[in-house]
C-alpha cells in the first residue's frame, strides 16, 4: 500500500470526501471533530494494514496524518 492509498483509504473509511482532504497534512483534530470514533477506525485500518499497534492515546502525540506514517514506518509503504 501506498501513502496515497492509505490517505485514500481513510478518507473513504471515515467518510470524509467532501469534508476533508486527507494527505500527510491533515490534521488529526480535524479527522476526530468530524469522527469521534476515527481513532478506532484508524487503529483498525493499520493493524489490519500494517500489523502495527497503535493506541488511542497515541494519537493526541500526532499532529497530522504525517505523524502517523511515521509511527507505522515508512518502509511499510510500497513507493
Amino acid at each position: 500500500m501506498t501513502k496515497e492509498d492509505f490517505f485514500n483509504q481513510v478518507e473513504e473509511l471515515l467518510e470524509l470526501e467532501g469534508e476533508l482532504e486527507t494527505n500527510g497534512d491533515t490534521s488529526i483534530e480535524d479527522i476526530l471533530e468530524i469522527d469521534s470514533l476515527a481513532h478506532i477506525t484508524l487503529i483498525s485500518l493499520i493493524k489490519d494494514s500494517f500489523g502495527v499497534d497503535i493506541k488511542a492515546e497515541d494519537f493526541s502525540k500526532f499532529d497530522t496524518l504525517k505523524d502517523v506514517v511515521s509511527k507505522i514506518g515508512e518502509a511499510n509503504f510500497a513507493q
